[in-house]
């Protein structure tokens, strides 16, 4: 690709590399010219949700009385592999291009110039290298394994299940339970940490670009010198966060059923959730602030300056001293010019201090609470809960 200045620079595709990505491609489940999205999420579906149906059914827990929760009422079990874990493979195709196009356009807006290039390369092939690193990956399994041990302590049903048959004795693993334990549940946290080690790399790369010298304009009209376009990318996010959040919503909802833990009591969990989660993705925004504060106040300045001295030159001449011979006040450009430079200081006192808009917190903040709603149920019938969000809309 090309920018301003006929730069040539790599892509910065944080979606296209790494061990896993290197062995999919290896056994052909992604190819050069298409990521096979679908055979992808299918293979992943029977990988994982299906064994355990297999597995469940021939130990006689898929359906049934043996167990107070045999696997086909399991809403968290479907909720991961069904759901989640589909849609986290879908986020790769639809982020990671994003994100590249953000990268691309820091050259391509001429927010960098031509002394900067070499930086800008640097840090795209500093992001690239890390995304690629065997040992990172390698930890992330590591760790997606202790998070495994910690979660089923955390979050498991207090009665029997499908996975772990709970006795005065102690509990005893099913075979579904030990695929569950030793792949399925290590899969989805590896690939929920995979995407937080591509946004600490996004993140990494905003702070390196803050560092160099972006041609920011305090007048521009997205309200943040320039830059709102990286907020606009930080959006997609809400992808990650909705697979995520489905998965969170399934365990509360065999709290909700099996447990018997009203709903009202998951509220305080739940808007900590959706908080924490939310400030996650927009925290790599904030490296910008120091610097668009300090345009903006420049730019008052600037503007400020720039105001009183036209004003006072248009006061002179069209309020104390008398109208030039031949010029009328209808129509002069005297007065446009006044306009527009109202507007312009207008830019700048509205400039943001981080790039992004409003819609950026609520869409990401929606996409927590979305696969929330249907525990809404469990408190009151569907007919009553359409009548109050009729009554809502209309």
């Amino acid at each position: 690709m090309t920018g301003p200045a006929s730069k040539s620079y790599r892509k910065f595709l944080l979606t296209e590399g790494g061990p896993t990505y290197r062995l999919e491609t290896r056994i052909g489940l992604i190819r050069a010219d298409s990521t096979r999205l679908l055979r992808r999420a299918l293979l992943s579906i029977l990988l994982t949700w299906f064994p355990l149906l297999i597995l469940s059914t021939l130990q006689g827990n898929a359906t049934g009385h043996l167990v107070p929760v045999p696997f086909l009422h399991d809403f968290a079990v479907h909720a991961r592999f069904l759901l989640a874990v589909p849609l986290l493979l879908l986020a790769e195709t639809l982020l990671g291009p994003r994100l590249a196009h953000a990268a691309s356009h820091f050259v391509e807006s001429g927010l960098i110039v031509g002394k900067d290039f070499a930086r800008f390369d640097d840090a795209i092939e500093s992001g690239l290298r890390w995304r690629d690193s065997a040992a990172v990956e390698i930890v992330l399994i590591f760790t997606a394994y202790v998070f495994t041990a910690i979660s089923q302590v955390s979050t498991a049903i207090h009665v029997s299940t499908w996975y772990a048959l709970r006795s005065s004795a102690g509990v005893l693993v099913t075979w579904s339970g030990w695929w569950f334990v030793l792949f399925c549940v290590p899969l989805f946290q590896f690939l929920t940490l995979r995407w937080l080690w591509r946004l600490f790399l996004w993140a990494q790369f905003l702070w390196r670009m803050n560092n160099l010298e972006l041609q920011r304009v305090p007048t521009h009209p997205d309200e943040a010198g320039g830059l709102a376009f990286v907020g606009e990318s930080q959006r997609f996010f809400g992808v990650v966060l909705l697979a995520y959040s489905i998965a969170v919503a399934g365990v509360l909802a065999n709290g909700v059923l099996y447990d018997r833990y009203p709903l009202p009591h998951f509220a305080p969990a739940i808007a900590a959730y959706v908080f924490v989660a939310v400030a996650i993705v927009l925290i790599p925004l904030l490296v910008f602030s120091g610097t668009l504060l300090k345009t903006k106040r420049l730019g008052l300045y600037q503007y400020g300056t720039l105001g009183t001295e036209y004003t006072s030159s248009f006061h002179k001449k069209w309020i104390i001293d008398q109208r030039p011979s031949g010029e009328t006040l209808l129509g002069t450009g005297d007065i446009q010019s006044l306009a527009d430079l109202g507007n312009s200081f207008a830019f700048v006192e509205k400039m943001n201090a981080v790039p992004m808009g409003p819609r950026t917190p609520i869409h990401l903040a929606l996409a927590c609470l979305i696969p929330m709603a249907p525990l809404l149920l469990t408190m009151m019938p569907l007919a009553e809960l359409l009548k109050i969000l009729f009554k809502v809309v209309l």
